[in-house]
């Protein structure tokens, strides 16, 4: 576990630059369970420290899914993607990042169209470890209500301390008028049909947490976008809708030059 004045060493490094999001509330869990888990390392120069920054979803031995926001004010060079570890910052495989395609559409104020694909400059071994998510067929029907899985790495409050080992956490899917209504006054981000609202009490999304997966059976259905508070239950925390964006992860993909196939769920 590292200390609390490791992170704030990290944090002063690059000021404001770092991304947001790590779970609250949630259980301790291997990445046996969760095998398409991955972690994205940096390295802040300065005080030389590496932190675990971001969370991502191996969708093909060559590509990752994650959220567009977790590379402001990041350098590639100083990043890496660790997978098949239950730690973030120890054991499993390392792998070099080439390049990254945000979606078109994002805007960070206010957060909107917050996803993007990862291209690795070498393939990640399919093991017991290391595994690939579906993504969802597109346009699919996901009921208010439905409890979804989401996994991450980090920080259970503000104030730390980071935990480095994966965790998992159940939230419900809200209705999109509902979480408009909750989110009428704020200019922070973008409540539209193209990401999923979701909450639990005492449970949900952290500093680091950007990139976590929403999944649905073998599907990532969602990924961390923006939460307002670590255990602010009045705000329900804001995932990137997969499935508004499966063609263009498809057509983004096959554009890439890599021969890896993602594979689409049949239904969820």
């Amino acid at each position: 576990m590292a200390s609390v004045a490791y992170f704030f060493l990290a944090i002063l490094a690059v000021a404001s630059a770092a991304p947001e999001g790590r779970i609250v509330g949630g259980e301790h869990v291997t990445i046996q369970e969760f095998p398409y888990a991955v972690a994205y390392t940096y390295l802040y120069p300065g005080p030389g420290i590496t932190v675990q920054r971001c969370v991502g979803t191996l969708v093909s031995s060559f590509h990752v899914l994650t959220s567009a926001f977790c590379f402001t004010g990041a350098n590639l060079d100083n990043m890496r993607i660790r997978a098949g570890s239950t730690n973030s910052l120890s054991g499993g495989t390392v792998v070099e990042i080439d390049h990254v395609v945000k979606n078109p559409g994002y805007v960070e104020t206010p957060r909107a169209h917050d996803i993007a694909v990862t291209f690795l400059k070498t393939p990640l071994g399919i093991s017991n470890v290391i595994n690939v998510l579906f993504l969802p067929p597109p346009n699919s029907y996901i009921a208010d209500g439905q409890s979804v899985k989401v996994v991450s790495w980090g920080f259970e409050s503000e104030s730390g301390p980071q935990l480095e080992t994966l965790k998992t956490v159940f939230l419900n899917k809200l209705s999109l008028a509902d979480c408009q209504a909750v989110y009428g006054d704020t200019e922070s981000v973008e409540i539209s049909d193209v990401v999923i609202c979701a909450a639990a009490a005492g449970k949900g999304m952290c500093l680091g947490d950007s990139g976590a997966p929403m999944v649905i059976n073998n599907a990532i259905v969602g990924s961390s976008s923006f939460f307002k508070g670590c255990l602010d239950d009045e705000f329900p925390d804001i995932f990137t809708r997969v499935d508004r964006y499966t063609n263009w992860i498809l057509e983004v993909a096959a554009s890439g030059g890599r021969k890896a196939e993602i594979r689409v769920a049949p239904s969820l």
